[in-house]
Order: C-alpha cells, then sequence, then structure tokens
C-alpha cells in the first residue's frame, strides 16, 4: 500500500510499471495463444486439402507434334491403301454357271451349233444323207463330241477365265457370240426344211 508523503509518487510510478508489465505479459499470452491455434489448424487445413485433391480426378493434357515428313508420309499412304484393296469376284458354281442369265447355256449351245452346222454342210456333200440319218448312223461321235464341248466350255469358266480375258485380234467374245446365235438359227432352220423334204438339203 502506498501512504501520503514523499513517497506517494514512487508508489504511482511502481504501479503504472506493474500494469505495463501485466499488459505485456498478457499481450505476449494472447499472441502465443494465436501462434499455437494456428499451428493445430494448419495441419487439418492441409490434410483437408489433400483429401479432397486425392478424391477429385487428375486431368492429364498430352500434346502431340507430327512433323512434317509423317504427314506427308501419312497422304501419300492414303490413296495407296485405298488402290491395294479391291473387291474379290464371287467364285463361279455350277449352279450360277448353268442359270438362265449364266454365260454356259448360251456359249455352250452355240459352240455346239457352229460345229453341228459346219459337219452337217460337209458330211451331206459327202454321204448325200440328211442330219437325221447321220446322227442315227454316228451316236457315239455326236455325244463324245457334245460332251467334250461342254467340258471345255465348263473348265475355264471356273478357274475365273472368261472369253472377254482370252480376247485377240479379231477372236473377240462378242464375234462368237453372234456366230454361235447365227449357227443355232441355221442348224434350226436346216432341221425344219430337211423334216419336211425328201433329200438332204445340201
Amino acid at each position: 500500500r502506498c501512504h501520503q508523503g514523499p513517497r506517494t509518487r514512487l508508489c504511482s510510478k511502481k504501479k503504472t510499471r506493474l500494469r505495463r508489465q501485466t499488459s505485456i505479459l498478457t499481450a505476449k499470452d494472447m499472441a502465443l495463444s494465436m501462434k499455437t491455434n494456428a499451428a493445430v489448424r494448419l495441419p487439418s487445413a492441409r490434410a483437408a486439402i489433400k483429401a479432397r485433391a486425392r478424391q477429385q480426378p487428375r486431368l492429364r493434357t498430352v500434346v502431340v507434334r507430327a512433323s512434317e515428313e509423317e504427314v506427308k508420309s501419312t497422304e501419300d499412304a492414303a490413296p495407296k491403301s485405298t488402290i491395294a484393296s479391291p473387291v474379290s469376284e464371287p467364285t463361279p458354281t455350277f449352279g450360277s454357271l448353268m442359270s438362265f442369265s449364266g454365260p454356259v447355256p448360251e456359249l455352250a449351245n452355240g459352240r455346239l451349233a457352229m460345229l453341228g452346222f459346219s459337219s452337217a454342210i460337209l458330211l451331206e456333200k459327202i454321204t448325200g444323207e440328211k442330219v437325221f440319218r447321220l446322227v442315227q448312223d454316228l451316236p457315239l461321235t455326236v455325244a463324245f463330241l457334245a460332251v467334250t464341248f461342254i467340258v471345255a466350255t465348263f473348265i475355264p469358266l471356273l478357274k475365273k477365265e472368261t472369253p472377254e480375258k482370252k480376247a485377240t485380234g479379231i477372236f473377240q467374245a462378242n464375234a462368237e457370240m453372234w456366230n454361235g446365235r447365227a449357227a443355232m438359227l441355221g442348224f434350226a432352220l436346216l432341221l425344219v426344211i430337211e423334216a419336211n423334204s425328201k433329200g438332204p438339203f445340201f
């Protein structure tokens, strides 16, 4: 306690010093408490940020750079790939060749008609007999020639060798087709004429 007298001023100064010291100590305590709180809160905040980053998917960007040589090589290779892949033709079968729109019926009949018409002209000149009589006299020969011509027509077509591919010079596929049609028409007329006549036409 401070009593009245000359020492009152010293006592008041001591009080003010004590107050200042207590205020400084309280300020230091508050600063220490704030630092401790911040130190405690920082790790928890960092852990929360890391947990959120783990939960979110990571987006990665990949940059691809192509050189001019690679672009040119791809541009050059593109038309080659389209040219090098032709559509394969279906393999012909017996049914497809012998169908109404197939090549064998007209082609084989035309070849047989050309053979029959030319043979009829030659043999009628030599023997003086009609075509019907010649067929009766040589049945095996006629059958053998017919089978041979039909088989010879089938084999190249089964190997995908059409008359158009083997056409050279004057021997064209269209020429053979038209000659065969003319021979079929001529042989049919010859049979009709000789059926109504007594002797051979040639």
